[in-house]
């Protein structure tokens, strides 16, 4: 089939391949098309960030097909962005500039707000996706975008803070459950930069990193699945042996595997969510739930080379659940529960799970 790597094979898992590439070419179709993730149903309104987080995904196709048809949807994703960059060198999250969700729905001034002010999360999220570029193609083309946005990013750095500070912005934070959860990407992005910026980035990396694991620290069992579960997975890359068994599995089993809070009891493997507007919402399943607490529970048997948690019979139902999701080529996003409906063709219900199946970030 493909030339996989004995570590391609180590963290595939290859009984889902075929569904996880099939999303992979459903997405990058949507890019190459028009740059930005555009369709009639999804779960809410697409902002910027979902260009980013969609990129890492096909980075992930393209390393185990070499297929330059995922690259070429990220070129097209960057070019979309060198058109929308802020003189600033920030990117705004555009949320829903092309339209509104099935499930949620925004305010015109909202709309307005987001596409006119620049937006932390999106910004420093797209430094891997120029740099994870630039390494996998050769192509340094849009290495000055990145450059842009770095010291535009530089320029909010605050030592006291720990992170970069996001501009006021009071409606945008409203949308967020956890405003504090999306520096998470400020550690993935400047990770990921660190060739184009080592000076700077090796005095800003380790405060950040302290800053998301104070956030990762704060979380209870009212703390949506996949933030809680995202920050675990990308923890457990950057700190010890010690902290990855003494802090976080802890509070993987805990707060994820066994907290009833979010889980569906008529649902098998199901989980409902949580947004800044309706808080805990259990009369709807999410791929993103279900896929943050699988993608938890796989990244640490990754890092630990074992089977701790994918032997188990929760994580099979979880499993389950997500592959039940699948539609003709794609990922259902959410199942309203009344119904007994799967809809949205939402970008987390495309990239989440390929993050899980690849078993990368």
């Amino acid at each position: 089939m493909f030339n996989l790597t004995d570590e391609m094979k180590y963290r595939v898992d290859l009984d889902k391949l075929d569904d996880a590439l099939s999303a992979a070419t459903f997405l990058a179709d949507k890019f190459i098309e028009m740059g930005r993730y555009i369709v009639d149903e999804t779960w809410g309104p697409e902002g910027l960030l979902y260009l980013a987080e969609s990129s890492y995904a096909l980075f992930s196709a393209y390393e185990i097909t070499k297929d330059e048809y995922y690259l070429n949807a990220v070129k097209s994703i960057l070019n979309e962005l060198r058109d929308i960059q802020k003189p600033s060198g920030g990117w705004a999250l555009e949320l829903g500039k092309h339209g509104d969700g099935v499930g949620f729905k925004i305010t015109d001034e909202i709309r307005r707000i987001t596409a006119e002010i620049e937006d932390l999360p999106p910004t420093v999220a797209m430094l891997k996706t120029i740099s994870d570029y630039h390494k996998l193609s050769g192509d340094d083309s849009y290495l000055d975008m990145g450059k842009k946005a770095f010291s535009y990013l530089m320029k909010h750095w605050n030592d006291d803070y720990g992170s970069f500070l996001e501009k006021e912005n009071n409606e945008l934070m409203a949308l967020r459950s956890n405003p504090r959860s999306y520096h998470l990407f400020s550690l993935i992005g400047v990770h990921a930069w660190q060739d184009h910026a080592s000076e700077q980035i090796d005095d800003i990396l380790p405060i950040i990193l302290e800053f998301v694991k104070d956030t990762f620290e704060s979380y209870d069992v009212e703390t949506m699945p996949l933030v809680y579960g995202l920050h675990a997975a990308i923890l457990m890359q950057h700190c010890t042996p010690e902290y990855t068994a003494n802090v976080i599995k802890p509070r993987i089993d805990r707060d994820l595997v066994y907290n009833e809070t979010f889980r569906i009891q008529s649902l098998q493997g199901a989980f409902g969510h949580r947004d800044g507007l309706r808080g805990i919402v259990t009369n709807e399943a999410h791929i993103r739930s279900a896929a943050g607490v699988a993608i938890a529970m796989k990244f640490y048997d990754l890092k630990t080379n074992t089977r701790t948690y994918r032997d188990t019979e929760i994580y099979q139902q979880i499993s389950e659940w997500i592959q039940g999701m699948c539609g003709d080529g794609f990922y259902y996003e959410f199942e309203l529960l009344d119904e007994h409906k799967k809809l949205g063709y939402g970008s987390p219900g495309q990239y989440l799970p390929i993050w899980w199946v690849l078993g990368r970030i």
